[in-house]
């Protein structure tokens, strides 16, 4: 069976197949800066409509490693595991050689056969990661905290862990409405190193480590976390902390 997904893809050829009870898309010719935004579009919809996905890359060539953000960079804004999930699968090639080598197989799992993809749709990844926008002004936080706690509850994260790191969130979030043009997007992701919670903004000012007149602020999350820091963007900066389990000191 093919859909509307099938067909040309800014340069890509791609072509949907649903006859196995699976979802899978094929993809052939070459992975780009060019071809990487039609590609996401596609990988949006076939994740929210169908939920799983397998990708064969055995005909995908690759002129730019830095489009293969593409595939977890889609998982994340759909919701990521365990609602979407997605696999790659091809013998060997550039896409399988260059998402293993730049660790994005911990978050988009890779297979060699279509079998080994199928299956592993059904293993939770390494790493999973969620990233949404947020609302301007004083909803943010609270709209940031209840994304929170679903993420941490999809994830079966323990209550020791989603109380500090509702803490952490709140407090990034609201020093971006507070002192900048307002949080841009909230991004959650796990791994065996912990919860990681990063809040982009558009000022490249950094922010000043100094207690709030509540007594939290950016303090709070320098105690509740393992280790917290600033990234610089193209435009503005992202804030981000590392909220390890059992360990609630920075």
């Amino acid at each position: 069976m093919r859909d509307e997904a099938s067909g040309q893809c800014a340069g890509l050829g791609t072509a949907v197949d649903e006859t196995a009870g699976v979802c899978v898309l094929t993809l052939e010719g070459v992975l780009g800066v060019r071809t990487a935004p039609e590609l996401d579009r596609v990988l949006h919809k076939l994740l929210l409509d169908r939920g799983r996905l397998l990708v064969d890359v055995g005909r995908l060539g690759l002129s730019s490693t830095a489009a293969l953000a593409t595939f977890p960079s889609a998982l994340a804004a759909v919701g990521g595991w365990p609602a979407a999930r997605m696999v790659l699968f091809a013998a060997g090639g550039p896409v399988i050689e260059g998402m293993a080598q730049a660790g994005r197989h911990r978050e988009v799992p890779v297979a060699t056969r279509r079998a080994e993809a199928l299956a592993l749709l059904d293993r939770r990844p390494a790493r999973v990661r969620r990233s949404t926008d947020l609302p301007a002004g004083p909803a943010a936080a609270p709209f940031a905290r209840l994304l929170l706690r679903s993420a941490c509850e999809d994830w079966g994260l323990p209550a020791e862990l989603v109380e500090r790191a509702a803490i952490v969130t709140n407090e990034l979030v609201s020093n971006a409405v507070q002192h900048t043009l307002g949080p841009g997007d909230l991004t959650l992701a796990h791994s065996s190193r912990g919860l990681w919670v990063s809040v982009r903004d558009g000022s490249a000012a950094r922010p000043v480590l100094t207690a709030e007149s509540d007594g939290l602020g950016l303090r709070a999350v320098a105690e509740l976390s393992s280790t917290w820091g600033v990234t610089p963007l193209g435009s503005g900066k992202a804030v981000w902390a590392l909220v390890a389990e059992g360990d609630a000191a920075g």
